[in-house]
């Protein structure tokens, strides 16, 4: 489209406009140009002409520059080291997906024990589009419980950071004297509502027990300054602390970088994830590791070992712990000190339950004997209330006219097997929540006359159990144990006397097999009891491949819904 005088053309236009023929068009508006002569003859722009606007509703598209360009990329961004007993060094990845090379200004978040290295130190040019690879070490040296955020800040604002949690541990190394042997203890918590008819309600208030350990032990010269600096430095501080019952020698050296560790394991306190320790023969050659998994031959574990440990070195479990009060430290010379430690483990320590023992009307039975080297106790506890009014003779009531047997066990002479049968027993009584049958292993009723298979009343020396017992929870259950091994539980649903030499006593369910006087190891009693005690303890008096003891009282429970 030509414009008027000058001749000449709207630039704006396109060309296909000079072509257009208005007059082919029925009812066109002819207006003037866009381009008209100014007062000197030149054309005159009226671009942009408004126009009636409406808007538009719409959103960005993602495209793959947007999901991974124009910014600062880093793997990982967060590092959880758990307990952190040895430095651990891990590699962090920076890429920098700008389309053109920033400037690395500093590294912020460092602390004591946190390193940072790799490269030189900010200012540093980070070409575009390329990765850069730094090294991050944690050292157990510094604040116990570490939480941080280390940031790499550039100088456009961009500040890509790694979060770094640990529980920094010290490894106690000292070695415990074992001429007073080592104890171990767990406490439960149970909340025991008794009724005044002896019906109770048994809570436990803990899912775990806590487990303490002990020991005295005597540092000489050299580790004697490092024990008192450690005390002063970090007495309060979480240690890792060697279970010193499980310790054995290495039969095989471990040479250095070695992921794996050819050890014993049944019946030990090693776990996955869990940690181990190696030691010389001072408190000064040590190396704590973490465990991967564990098998049946030995552990692997999270990083290889930063030393190389001969056969014949020292291996522990070991578990996170903290003193339960501030050792006293008793100077024996100017180069030797005693004291006497006491540790708290500051994690769950699970243990399997008993599953394999027989049951009696839906209830565990404690079938294995006690150790009977040393005298056992047994008593009956009785609610008494007592009335005195101090002028006159008190009045005792026995309110719910029962009486609780309890009862005294002991272990002795327990290795690796037996500690972990014990440790299962305790998992299983939960202190004083859960509850098992436990027969008293004496000589308690004495056959006289031989039991048919299908009898259901037996015949016994007359001990006064018409009298005194009379099919009484506590009194009424019974163990029979031949002497080919077999036994069997029934319970006495009656009594009489026969003469004054016999008693016959009505058993719920016959035995099945004929029974003849000499046949019979004993006959005893069962009590449905559960601990008498929140707490149990183990006398370690050498390492789980010789000596232990322990000892456990028995209270009884109603059984009278059974």
């Amino acid at each position: 489209m030509q414009g008027g005088i000058g001749g000449g053309r709207n630039s704006r236009l396109a060309v296909e406009l000079d072509q257009f023929d208005s007059a082919e068009i029925v009812g066109w508006p002819m207006y003037d140009s866009i381009a008209s002569p100014s007062a000197f003859g030149a054309l005159e722009e009226h671009f942009p002409i408004s126009a009636h606007g409406y808007s538009v509703s719409g959103y960005a598209a993602g495209a793959y520059s947007g999901d991974y360009y124009h910014r600062i990329h880093i793997s990982p961004f967060q590092l959880d080291l758990g307990n952190v007993v040895s430095a651990q060094t891990q590699d962090v990845f920076l890429w920098n997906a700008f389309l053109e090379p920033r400037t690395l200004v500093d590294i912020v978040g460092t602390e004591e024990g946190v390193l940072v290295s790799g490269h030189p130190a900010p200012p540093l040019l980070f070409p575009a589009l390329q990765e850069l690879t730094w090294q991050v070490t944690v050292t157990p040296d510094g604040q116990p419980v570490l939480d941080t955020l280390v940031a790499w800040l550039f100088e456009n604002g961009a500040a890509p950071g790694l979060r770094i949690t640990a529980n920094r541990i010290i490894a106690w190394s000292f070695a415990p004297d074992w001429g007073e042997g080592i104890r171990e203890r767990f406490e439960w918590l149970t909340d025991v509502m008794t009724s005044e008819t002896y019906a109770q309600q048994r809570r436990a208030l803990r899912t775990a027990p806590r487990r303490e350990l002990g020991a005295p032990m005597y540092v000489e010269g050299r580790e004697r300054q490092m024990l008192d600096l450690a005390l002063f430095g970090w007495g309060s501080r979480v240690w890792a602390l060697p279970i010193w019952p499980d310790i054995q020698l290495l039969e095989q050296s471990v040479p250095v970088d070695s992921l794996r560790i050819n050890c014993a394991t049944q019946y030990l306190d090693f776990r996955e994830g869990g940690l181990a320790m190696l030691r010389g023969e001072s408190a000064f050659q040590f190396e704590v590791v973490e465990v991967e998994s564990v098998d049946a031959a030995g552990l692997d574990l999270k990083r290889g070992t930063q030393q190389a440990w001969p056969a014949g070195s020292r291996l522990y479990p070991a578990r996170p712990a903290q003193l339960t009060r501030q050792p006293e430290l008793i100077r024996l010379t100017d180069t030797i000190d005693e004291a006497e430690v006491q540790f708290l483990i500051l994690e769950p320590s699970d243990c399997d339950t008993l599953t394999a023992l027989p049951t009696y009307r839906g209830w565990p039975v404690l079938d294995v004997r006690p150790d009977e080297s040393e005298d056992l106790t047994r008593q009956y506890e009785r609610m008494l209330v007592t009335l005195d009014s101090r002028t006159a003779l008190p009045l005792v009531s026995d309110i719910p006219g029962r009486a609780m047997p309890v009862t005294g066990w002991r272990w002795i002479d327990m290795g690796r097997a037996a500690r972990h049968w014990y440790r299962c027993l305790l998992y299983t009584l939960r202190g004083q929540q859960a509850a098992v049958w436990v027969p008293t292993h004496a000589d308690d009723l004495t056959l006289v006359d031989t039991v048919s298979d299908a009898a259901t009343t037996i015949d016994v020396l007359n001990v006064g159990y018409s009298r005194f017992g009379q099919a009484r929870p506590g009194r009424r259950d019974i163990r029979i144990e031949l002497v080919d091994g077999q036994v069997f539980y029934r319970r006495i649903t009656g009594a009489s006397e026969i003469t004054a030499d016999i008693e016959r006593l009505a058993i719920d369910v016959a035995l099945g097999v004929a029974v003849e006087p000499d046949k019979v190891t004993r006959i005893c009693w069962m009590a449905l009891s559960c601990g008498a005690s929140d707490s149990a303890e183990i006398d370690h008096v050498t390492d789980s491949e010789g000596v232990a003891s322990a000892s456990l009282v028995f209270k009884g429970v109603r059984d009278d819904d059974l």
